[in-house]
């Protein structure tokens, strides 16, 4: 099965597998057609084993590449209350921090405020504020 992996990895450009910790294989393509193909040739072309194959799960994966131009805001049902906000993007390195679990969310308020302060010059009141 690896080495069929390995030639459906050369024949379809789009094509990324990886290796899950359960040692499950995993395949990732650009669409269900695209992804039958490739599982068709690994069947009948490169492969004499059975393959079992999970239902297949989409990721969305979104960014903000500059700051909104329109405000969002929501209303709490007795008007009293009102959320406004805007979307811009993430200072650079932010995200690595984040997943490479230099700063962790878990942190208390303190410590993370000064964490995002120094590195991150952010006003210090609203380090401390994230949920």
């Amino acid at each position: 099965m690896l080495e069929g992996l390995r030639k459906c990895n050369k024949s379809y450009p789009l094509l990324n597998t990886k290796v899950e910790e359960s040692g499950e294989h995993v395949i990732l393509g650009t669409g269900e057609l695209y992804l039958d193909c490739v599982m068709h040739d690994l069947r009948k072309m490169y492969s004499e084993i059975d393959i079992k194959v999970a239902d297949p799960v989409v990721s969305f994966c979104e960014t903000v590449v500059e700051t909104s131009s329109l405000k969002c805001f929501a209303e709490t049902p007795n008007k009293k209350n009102k959320l406004t906000m805007i979307a811009e993007p993430l200072e650079k390195g932010l995200a690595e921090d984040i997943e490479g679990e230099v700063v962790q969310i878990n942190w208390n308020r303190k410590k993370l405020g000064e964490f995002f302060q120094t590195k991150y010059d952010w006003d210090l009141l609203a380090a401390r504020s994230i949920w």
